[in-house]
């Protein structure tokens, strides 16, 4: 049952009156449930959670561990972080172990919605384990000791799986405190995403929507089916992050923020368990507002017309191979140290070049495709074309630029950012059709010049596979 209209416009207008920097407990006006505080001996914890999980594994196997009924009852305490006042969250309670410097959190399934109007944000709630189950999904083996983080899931064994608490006895595991905390959320880096801040709320400041996100909505936008997939940027160490959003939240049809600031979010793995990914309880959570913006400089040549007969750039990548491209004069290096590239595959006698994070054991993964030399010097009005496919969409990860100073060594060029269309669709398989580029206007440039693609991505955070073809370059 949805809440009332009355109950969401109360809880958004006192949610706008949050000091960002901290998220405070009272900011629903929920309704006040009374009784007395529960009479409860704490005697486990979060972390107790996931080593039971872990032991059990390493003993028996098995991918779920029930804990046992006990004569006086075994509890945790926590301190709630999600809220599905806004429909980000649904059927779940995220619980951290500190209201402040949290160092462990878990995802508590229950069959119950509206589940602010008893357990807010900064509530403090007792959670009886007894006849609770535990899973654990790292999207690979289920295996914490191998390096992949992955998520804790905390519910009723059901069907031979870990489902929601049923309704008609959540109440006997979930109890609410009468203490209400501010929860201060930890200030973290993209890169310092780890397996223990997961369903945590963190913050990560000087972060920005990437130029090729914005316009767009939270998750409103066509292509978006279960959840909208945006990528963010920060200015810091140009590390990307993905903002996950549910097309059944609330707010999915608001514009995304354009400026640059901090962003307050639950950490958590998407649906899979693949990937890092931040859920906001609603968009409060960002406060993106200086418009100071940290984007790389853009080609722009203008608008006048493009295009002519003659060829001064073809590759398809079909009848060719890695090695028959790199005497060509291509650059195929990954600037990371790391052993993934863009690989030169075929399908049906159809060639490609592609690249993809997953399962690729690099954080991040940065790879750059970069043409032979380009001779603008005899021509005019030069238009450079290509087509994209992507598979498994959960980010932008690829990027394309011009430069004519490379030499061959990627960070000491000058890049122009080119702003071209590429496919950000589907995410679940690959797309069925090419997205062409777009005509891209080359004209300004002069003599010898070299396209780059950048694909940067994350074993952890964006894996987009994207694939390229037919890079063109035309002119008069």
């Amino acid at each position: 049952m949805k809440p009332t209209n009355i109950n969401k416009v109360l809880g958004l207008v006192l949610m706008a009156l949050v000091v960002f920097a901290c998220v405070q407990g009272d900011e629903y006006a929920v309704p006040p449930v009374g009784g007395e505080e529960p009479d409860i001996i704490v005697n486990s914890s979060v972390s107790a959670v996931k080593e039971a999980w872990n032991q059990n594994k390493n003993s028996s196997g098995e991918d779920i561990y029930t804990f046992d009924v006990t004569t006086n009852g075994l509890y945790l305490e926590g301190y709630v972080v999600s809220s599905d006042l806004a429909g980000n969250f649904y059927k779940k309670l995220i619980i951290q172990d500190k209201a402040e410097g949290a160092t462990h959190g878990i995802e508590v399934l229950v069959d119950k919605t509206s589940l602010f109007e008893t357990f807010e944000v900064g509530r403090k709630v007792y959670i009886k384990l007894d006849g609770l189950s535990v899973s654990y999904d790292d999207g690979e083996d289920k295996d914490p000791s191998d390096g992949t983080p992955g998520r804790y899931t905390l519910g009723f064994l059901l069907n031979g799986g870990v489902e929601e608490i049923p309704s008609f006895i959540y109440s006997d595991h979930i109890l609410r405190s009468l203490e209400l905390e501010t929860i201060v959320p930890n200030l973290v880096s993209v890169d310092d995403f780890a397996q223990d801040q997961i369903n945590t709320l963190i913050q990560i400041q000087e972060m920005q929507f990437e130029i090729s996100e914005l316009g767009k909505t939270y998750a409103g936008e066509a292509n978006d089916e279960y959840d909208g997939m945006r990528t963010l940027l920060s200015c810091n160490d140009d590390l990307t992050a993905t903002l996950q959003t549910s097309t059944f939240s609330d707010f999915k049809s608001y514009t995304i923020a354009a400026g640059q600031g901090a962003i307050n979010a639950v950490l958590a793995k998407d649906f899979r368990a693949d990937f890092f990914v931040l859920i906001i309880n609603d968009p409060t959570y960002i406060d993106f507002s200086s418009d100071v913006r940290c984007d790389p400089v853009i080609l722009d040549c203008g608008n006048n017309p493009i295009g002519g007969d003659t060829v001064l750039f073809d590759e398809n990548f079909d009848n060719t191979s890695e090695s028959e491209l790199e005497a060509d004069g291509w650059i195929n290096v990954n600037t990371n140290g790391g052993s993934e590239k863009f690989d030169w595959r075929s399908f049906s006698g159809n060639g490609y070049m592609q690249a993809s994070a997953f399962r690729s054991n690099e954080t991040p993964m940065e790879v750059w495709l970069v043409t032979p030399a380009i001779d603008l010097s005899t021509t005019t009005n030069e238009e450079l074309t290509f087509d994209t496919k992507v598979g498994y969409y959960n980010g932008d990860a690829l990027s394309v630029y011009a430069s004519s100073d490379f030499t061959g060594d990627v960070d000491t060029a000058t890049w122009a950012l080119i702003q071209a269309d590429l496919a950000d669709s589907p995410s679940n398989g690959y797309g069925a059709t090419l997205t062409p580029s777009g005509s891209i206007n080359l004209s300004c440039l002069e003599g010898e010049v070299y396209i780059a693609f950048k694909y940067l991505g994350a074993d952890s955070g964006v894996t987009t596979t994207f694939q390229l073809e037919n890079v063109k370059v035309t002119g008069n």
